[in-house]
C-alpha cells in the first residue's frame, strides 16, 4: 500500500505542476487582456475561453497536491476528542465519504467528457477553442482524487501515513 501511495504522490506532484503552469498562464492571459483593453479598449480574441479552462485545470490538477498538504478543508472537533484509535477510523470513515462524493462528480464528469470528445466540443467565442481536452483533464482529476481519497482512508485506518503527512495534519491543528 504504501508503495502504492508513493506513485499516488508522484502523480500527485506531475499533476502540480500542470496546475502551475495553467495557473501561470491565466497570470500572463488576465495581464495581457488588461493591458490591450487599456490601450486599444478590446480584449484579446480567446483569452477569456482558455482563461475558463485553465481555471478548471488549476482546481481538478491541484486536486491530489492538496490532499497531500492536508489542505482540504476538515473539522476536528469531535475525533480530537476520541480516544485516538476511534477518530482515527472516524477519520478513515470520512475519507471514505470523500471518496464517494469525489465518484459521484467523477462519473457524470467522465460521461460528459467522453461525449466532448465523441464531438470534439469547442467553444464560442471570440474564437473557436477546442474544450473536449479540459473536459477529459477534469474526469482524470477527479478519478484521481477518488482513487487517492481511498488509499488515504486506508492508510489512516491502519496507522500507516507516511510521516510528513503525519506532521501536516498535526500542524493543521
Amino acid at each position: 500500500m504504501l508503495t502504492f501511495d508513493r506513485l499516488l504522490t508522484r502523480t500527485s506532484h506531475v499533476m502540480s505542476w500542470v496546475a502551475l503552469v495553467f495557473l501561470a498562464f491565466m497570470m500572463f492571459a488576465i495581464t495581457i487582456d488588461v493591458v490591450a483593453r487599456a490601450l486599444s479598449g478590446r480584449a484579446v480574441p480567446g483569452l477569456f475561453e482558455m482563461s475558463e479552462m485553465s481555471m478548471a485545470m488549476v482546481v481538478f490538477m491541484g486536486l491530489g497536491v492538496t490532499l497531500l498538504d492536508d489542505g482540504h478543508i476538515r473539522v476536528t472537533l469531535v475525533t480530537d476528542r476520541l480516544p485516538k484509535v476511534i477518530g482515527r477510523q472516524c477519520t478513515a470513515v470520512g475519507w471514505v465519504f470523500a471518496g464517494l462524493t469525489f465518484a459521484l462528480l467523477a462519473w457524470p464528469a467522465t460521461k460528459e467528457a467522453v461525449y466532448s470528445v465523441s464531438i470534439l466540443e469547442f467553444r464560442w467565442g471570440a474564437l473557436q477553442v477546442p474544450v473536449w481536452w479540459a473536459k477529459v483533464m477534469v474526469a482524470v482529476g477527479l478519478w484521481f482524487a477518488v482513487l487517492q481519497a481511498f488509499v488515504h482512508a486506508a492508510l489512516v485506518a491502519r496507522d500507516r501515513l507516511p510521516e510528513q503527512r503525519r506532521v501536516n495534519a498535526n500542524a493543521a491543528h
